[in-house]
């Protein structure tokens, strides 16, 4: 079965190679870059350690007010509070500013940062007002975020990044993801399930057949991770990951050669590749 391949770049050399490129429009750093004709813009919205440094009473915060921010365990990046309606308003007119123009847009770090986040005074004020508990509460603001750029993307298609990490419950519990909510709402997922060698793949597995099951016949594309990583290793990891992806993406590769020879591999593997 053909499988769609595409790349997550920064290099405009790389977009006229594959079938789909989606072009970091912004990143966790708060980094913009214009966009690319052709391309589909990828928004990180609720990473960005510049507007975390300029507005750090909107980090998330966890238990006991630990921020989710880069000096704090297990964060490498500065997490902003989507229940605040400074940060939802700013995120909005960042997902309007890349769907100008585009056909498509992907949503990246939509979430919140783990079991625990957010307990700011926004995410309390709000639970309460809506008679929520706060896992519940967060669900219904990400829901709420995706349906507000869903209609402003109108018919285009929206890729939705999701954490990977396909135990039940998890996505809810800890992030604030409700999939059967989401699911109307975005046309693919796509899950990172990096690596910086592949050297072992009995993992990928593991995770790339848990998002199969776990998401049933909703589209997901899985991505790879291919900045340095032997061409080998990664032509193997792409074949044990689409064995359950319905797409695969190569991410942040900087050797054309190499990634095209992977995709070679997984076009004669799944057969002759074909535009999503």
């Amino acid at each position: 079965m053909a499988k769609p391949l595409g790349i997550v770049t920064r290099y405009r050399t790389h977009l006229e190679h594959f079938d789909v490129a989606f072009w970091e429009a912004k990143d966790v750093g708060g980094a913009r870059r214009p966009p690319v004709p052709g391309t589909i813009p990828m928004v990180s919205f609720f990473g960005d350690n510049r507007v975390a440094g300029q507005h750090p009473d909107w980090v998330q915060q966890g238990p006991g007010g630990e921020r989710g921010a880069r000096p704090t365990r297990y964060f490498d990046w500065d997490t902003l509070c989507p229940s605040r309606p400074e940060v939802a308003a700013l995120a909005l007119r960042w997902a309007e500013a890349a769907l100008s123009g585009a056909g498509a847009l992907r949503l990246d770090d939509v979430t919140f940062a783990r079991r625990g986040y957010c307990t700011c005074s926004a995410c309390q004020e709000g639970a309460a007002a809506a008679g929520l508990p706060l896992e519940a509460w967060r669900q219904r603001v990400l829901s709420n975020f995706v349906a507000a750029v869903r209609e402003r993307a109108g018919a285009r298609p929206l890729y939705l990044t999701l954490y990977p990490d396909p135990y039940p419950g998890h996505l809810a519990r800890e992030r604030g993801l409700d999939l059967q909510e989401l699911a109307p709402l975005v046309d693919a997922f796509v899950v990172p399930l990096y690596d910086l060698t592949y050297s072992t793949t009995y993992w990928l597995e593991v995770l790339a057949s848990g998002f199969r099951d776990l998401l049933g016949p909703h589209p997901w594309w899985a991505e790879l991770y291919a900045l340095g990583v032997p061409t080998p290793a990664l032509t193997k990891a792409a074949l044990v990951a689409g064995t359950y992806a319905d797409g695969l993406l190569l991410a942040y590769g900087a050797k054309l050669p190499e990634l095209q020879s992977v995709a070679a591999a997984v076009q004669k593997h799944f057969g002759e590749s074909a535009s999503p």
